[in-house]
């Protein structure tokens, strides 16, 4: 298989598999005083150093979670939050206001009455369009409101300077290479946590803690560089030559969302998978669950994009590859 669905969930980096491997079934809790326990503690601090440093936090202000929905429900469950018409179902699912997006996908940020805050993502997940959040930050600033970015999809793919303007950030570890099931919430301010009966992270999230994972996150975070727009780039003008429209302008270097006019996208992601390619029609998280996009239809583009995202090990080959079985897909 050649996979080109890594928005979906990216491969385990080897660097998080073998952090992760002295855990797996190793009867450690952190909240525990002896020896086994005290080295469990001492492993996730050293990963709660890793996210923060990554994303330019204070260390106090990293929780661990189970993922970018559990961060995202934690913050965006109390008060009201004006969010984009773009965002992940877990954030629109706790939106009071919706704040319409441009032709490229990009926030209109106009009446903001009667908000708490603003939640943004830093890249959408179907489409790869990149928030102006530095505008987004001052708007936020301007008008004595909390800013909350979904960053799911920008370690790895882009610098993360301007996460520092938020004052929630939500990562996940599935999306870098960690594994699933660990995420992270980075609070500037306390939260009311969403999970209650003890005292993990500190009061703001309780349960066990998932040792492995939250040691895999810290390694795959510690590992995420920028990504080149080299192979997308490549891979676009071969779409487009194939008579493809690229959604968005200025998008993640490794994303793109492609339509073919009089093709359904979910119809080529089977043809596609038929010859050995991973990729989907939208987003994974809505997958089988509709036939239109809602992310487009808020851009004012109607159908299901194609998406086609690359990792790290992503090589010419295969783009070279899947631009040959889409050439006989459409052909035919």
């Amino acid at each position: 298989m050649i996979y080109l669905d890594h928005n979906a969930t990216a491969p385990l980096r080897p660097e998080a598999r073998r952090a992760m491997e002295p855990w797996l079934g190793r009867p450690a809790n952190p909240m525990s005083a002896h020896a086994l326990g005290r080295e469990a503690a001492m492993a996730i601090d050293r990963a709660r150093q890793s996210v923060a440093e990554a994303v330019g936090f204070p260390r106090d202000g990293v929780i661990f979670t189970s993922g970018a929905t559990e961060s995202n429900t934690t913050v965006l469950s109390r008060g009201r939050w004006a969010t984009s018409a773009t965002e992940h179902p877990s954030v629109l699912a706790h939106a009071a206001v919706v704040i319409p997006v441009d032709g490229e996908g990009r926030v209109i940020l106009g009446d903001l009455e009667g908000v708490d805050g603003i939640s943004v993502q830093a890249a959408n997940n179907e489409t790869g369009v990149i928030q102006d959040l530095a505008a987004v930050a001052a708007c936020a600033r301007s008008r004595g409101l909390r800013l909350h970015v979904d960053a799911a999809q920008a370690p790895g793919r882009i610098a993360l300077d301007q996460l520092r303007l938020a004052d929630f950030v939500t990562i996940s570890a599935h999306k870098i290479g960690g594994p699933q099931g660990a995420g992270a919430l980075l609070a500037r301010v306390p939260v009311e946590p969403l999970f209650r009966g003890g005292s993990q992270e500190r009061g703001q999230r309780a349960g066990t803690h998932n040792v492995a994972g939250i040691v895999g996150l810290g390694a795959a975070i510690a590992e995420a560089r920028p990504m080149s727009p080299a192979l997308r780039d490549r891979m676009e003008a071969g779409l487009c030559t194939l008579g493809g429209r690229v959604v968005g302008r200025e998008r993640l270097p490794q994303t793109s969302c492609v339509l073919f006019p009089g093709w359904e996208a979910a119809d080529l992601v089977i043809a596609l998978d038929l010859r050995g390619f991973c990729a989907s029609a939208g987003a994974a998280c809505a997958s089988g669950a509709q036939r239109k996009s809602p992310v487009l239809a808020a851009m004012g583009i109607a159908g299901t994009g194609l998406r086609l995202s690359l990792g790290p090990t992503t090589t010419a080959a295969e783009i070279d590859a899947v631009l040959a079985a889409l050439r006989e897909i459409l052909a035919a």
